[in-house]
């Protein structure tokens, strides 16, 4: 028997389109038991105890990919991470399948064989490459394999995530991006993204402030979540570093340089908006 535990995950962290991602302490614990002959699910809803379930097909997948036959398995899910909420959930069930089946198999595959297959289930790295290797991750295609580069986040630096009650559909987070960009906003993330990066690495919180802008999601998301506004505004008033839209929303990321101000937030946020809010370590 073997436990995977999987944090939540925040893509883009602002100007990082795509590319990058934050490993945070929600998590999701899977338990592996290897079964004669049988597949038992448990710790979800009914219709998803099945062999559709996202966790048992990336289990499937690389099993397949190790060469080892299935005959059964056990898999109990333990999930605290809001589903659909834009914390990753999907890359959570895929790494976690992945490594559940890495470990019933003998341990055969490194950390970056196991990103590849995930990256290739999921489609794309922002989310998989923090849920694997845990902290902030700037990750990229390069000839149709995932890189993966680390970085720190400041040890002064307080997180909070604020997830309304309502999901956004990633079909309809897609659909309101526009087809074209034009090279001033491109400048402006690449420059705003780089400097984000170092605000966070070093702590710099006049850094973060002024580098927290986007241009290329953010804009046009915002539109799908009625809780931006009134957060933003009490950020603002709270003097907060910064709010992210995480990953595809409805989940925002607000950033501050102490405690007390995502206090503060917080008990605002709750007087005004059905939300639920998570006072969050990077893991």
């Amino acid at each position: 028997m073997f436990l995977v535990s999987v944090p939540a995950t925040s893509a883009n962290v602002g100007a990082g389109f795509d590319c990058l991602g934050l490993a945070l302490s929600l998590r999701g614990n899977f338990t592996f038991r290897s079964l004669p002959n049988d597949v038992i699910i448990k710790g979800c809803e009914p219709a998803y105890c099945t062999k559709d379930n996202l966790v048992y097909l990336a289990f499937e997948r690389t099993m397949n990919f190790i060469g080892k036959s299935i005959s059964g398995v056990e898999i109990i899910i333990d999930c605290e991470i809001p589903l659909q909420r834009g914390l990753g959930s999907s890359a959570v069930c895929i790494v976690a399948g992945a490594f559940g089946a890495n470990a019933l198999a003998g341990f055969p595959l490194s950390k970056e064989e196991l990103f590849a297959i995930c990256t290739d289930m999921e489609g794309h790295p922002d989310n998989v490459g923090p849920a694997i290797f845990g902290g902030l991750t700037l990750s990229y295609m390069s000839d149709e394999h995932p890189i993966m580069v680390p970085y720190q986040v400041h040890e002064s630096l307080h997180f909070m995530a604020v997830v309304p009650e309502t999901t956004v559909s990633t079909h309809d987070a897609r659909a309101i991006l526009p087809k074209e960009l034009s090279y001033q906003d491109a400048v402006f993330n690449i420059g705003h993204c780089a400097a984000f990066l170092k605000g966070l690495e070093t702590g710099n919180t006049a850094l973060i402030r002024s580098s927290a802008g986007d241009r290329l999601h953010e804009p046009y998301r915002k539109q799908l979540i009625p809780e931006y506004e009134p957060l933003f505004a009490l950020c603002k008033a709270h003097n907060a570093l910064a709010l992210l839209i995480s990953g595809s929303g409805s989940t925002m990321l607000v950033i501050s340089d102490n405690k007390e101000t995502l206090d503060s937030i917080e008990k605002d946020i709750l007087k005004t908006c059905s939300v639920t809010c998570h006072q969050l370590q990077v893991e």
